[in-house]
């Protein structure tokens, strides 16, 4: 093997799946055959990006390594001179987008801004705007987006080395591969952040470690949630506290414990705050609403969706919307207020900028609300839809009970 060979993709590609200890079917998993990764390991087939992306995710390297990059380094072009006071002034021009610009301006100069402080070797400044760049990417919907500059952060060897960062990135890339219906490397990351936070001694550190875990709903969840009872004596009073408390009122409803829902929930209405983050807040309202609708408890639920699709629209949440939305159909179905529930669909179809996921979603509730109404044949088309838009999105569940709904009505 020459030289040039031993920095090529499947030569590194290679080496870093014997490093992490897996087969080519472990790497491959349920996505790639085997015989496709042994192609790319002997050079024999070109990844596209996206596939290339997959690996680094799963062999836990840093964004670009399978490609050639190093951190710090440019790709195949030297890294331009920019004295500490350029740097500077371009993070403040970061700053100052965040309450004037576009967000996917946003996203995309915090993203240049980040790449340029990592060729000049300042991991501190690389850190800030790729956080930065991550809550841009999850404001507009590029959810994959979101989970690879957040996964990139938890790769660099300088946050490895500090316990506290590696917890924060950890639980960052756990809610963006949630968001991103990536629930195996949601869960991965969900671990490695209790793992660093464990020693750590900071309470909002691992309240948020916590609640990533606990969002998984794959990890054992009794233990985490006595102790998210005891953050919470620690952070009560906070927003964060709030965000514990909202936790614990939710995993209350989904036990069946509706009281002690409701009350955590109260608890959480008092904490939360707007102020500190708008976006969680709105969303804690529309939250509880889906708690109060999925237990068909009806108190204050017109009020509390009525104020969630304020705050939501004033804040352009569009998934959020659609969200809500679902919740205020399910609500009418329950009342058997059928055109009422179609209504509320058909308008969250036309949100400007909705993700394939939330849209898939939406179609299938909407197909089910036809259903009830009897009109098999639209049934069937929207049902279809569902299952396309669900399968594009990675939500292989979803896709599949689109699918199931679709055979059911068009089987004869």
């Amino acid at each position: 093997m020459t030289d040039a060979d031993e920095t090529s993709f499947a030569s590194r590609l290679r080496r870093a799946r014997l490093e992490a200890g897996l087969s080519q079917g472990e790497l491959a998993g349920q996505d790639l055959s085997i015989s496709y990764v042994s192609h790319l390991e002997a050079g024999r087939r070109e990844p596209t990006p996206r596939l290339t992306s997959l690996f680094e995710r799963r062999l836990e390297l840093p964004r670009g390594y399978l490609a050639g990059e190093s951190w710090g380094q440019g790709r195949d072009e030297e890294v331009p001179e920019v004295s500490t006071a350029d740097l500077a002034a371009l993070a403040s021009r970061v700053g100052r987008m965040r309450s004037g610009s576009s967000t996917e301006d946003l996203a995309a100069e915090a993203r240049r801004a980040a790449e340029l402080a990592l060729g000049h070797d300042r991991p501190e400044m690389w850190w800030a705007m790729t956080i930065v760049e991550v809550r841009a990417l999850m404001h507009i919907g590029d959810y994959t987006a979101a989970a690879d500059a957040a996964t990139a952060l938890t790769a660099h060897p300088w946050v490895q080395s500090q316990p506290a960062l590696a917890a924060e990135a950890h639980t960052l890339a756990s809610k963006t591969s949630r968001r991103a219906v990536d629930r195996t490397s949601a869960t991965h990351h969900a671990h490695r952040a209790l793992e660093a936070s464990a020693d750590v001694g900071d309470p909002a550190l691992r309240a948020e470690a916590v609640i990533a875990a606990l969002a998984t709903q794959a990890l054992p969840g009794d233990g985490l949630l006595v102790e998210l009872e005891t953050l919470h004596h620690r952070l009560a009073g906070t927003h964060l506290g709030g965000l514990v408390a909202w936790t614990i009122g939710t995993h209350a409803f989904e036990s069946g414990d509706v009281r002690d829902g409701l009350r955590w929930h109260k608890v959480a209405a008092t904490e939360v705050n707007p102020d500190v983050d708008h976006r969680d807040w709105a969303r804690f309202v529309g939250a509880t609403c889906w708690m109060r609708v999925s237990r068909r408890v009806d108190d204050d639920v017109p009020e509390l969706i009525t104020l969630a699709r304020q705050h939501l629209t004033w804040l352009g949440c569009t998934d959020e919307l659609a969200d809500l939305a679902r919740t205020e159909a399910q609500w009418h179905e329950q009342h058997d207020r059928h055109e009422d529930a179609r209504r509320v669909l058909d308008d969250a179809l036309r949100l400007p900028g909705l993700a394939g996921l939330a849209r898939g979603r939406l179609r299938l509730d909407r197909a089910r609300t036809l259903r009830s109404a009897g009109d098999q044949e639209e049934v069937a088309l929207e049902a279809l839809s569902a299952a396309r838009d669900l399968t594009l999105a990675g939500d292989a569940e979803g896709a599949r009970v689109a699918w199931q709904l679709y055979d059911e009505v068009s089987t004869p």
